[in-house]
């Protein structure tokens, strides 16, 4: 992987982990923290600007007991001082003492500051469970 790519990676890294650990100082960090940043949680309406973003993030963290994120297909791309992460997020959580596991679509915008990468835009989208069922099922 190429130096530059190896920063975006360590980047979107530090914001999991920050997401992970519900460290709310560690998730500000990461952020780049403008009216242009755009945050779009699973099943949430558009958060626009850095103050809802903000909000949307103590909210999750004093919601939930647990979370564990895996990272899948992983995809990395820059574009002069913008960067693009793809992936699926295996997410394992517990809250209100109910454990649950989602995949969830995620894209991370990334842009190059004077402080360097910082996430301007964070968008999850889950992805459906695909059910099986046996034509004698469908049928009742």
């Amino acid at each position: 992987m190429e130096p530059d790519l190896r920063e975006i990676v360590e980047a979107n890294s530090d914001f999991y982990s920050a997401f992970e650990s519900m460290d709310f100082e560690r998730m500000v960090e990461v952020w780049h923290k403008e009216d242009s940043d755009i945050c779009i949680h699973p099943g949430w309406e558009i958060l626009r600007g850095w103050e809802e973003i903000r909000e949307s993030w103590r909210a999750i963290f004093a919601s939930a007991s647990y979370l564990r994120f895996e990272l899948t297909e992983l995809q990395v791309v820059r574009i002069g001082s913008i960067a693009r992460v793809t992936c699926i997020e295996n997410l394992y959580s517990v809250a209100d003492g109910t454990t649950s596991h989602a995949r969830v679509a995620a894209t991370n915008l990334w842009v190059l500051t004077a402080q360097g990468w910082r996430i301007s835009l964070h968008h999850g989208s889950p992805i459906a469970h695909n059910m099986v069922i046996d034509d004698d099922e469908m049928m009742n």
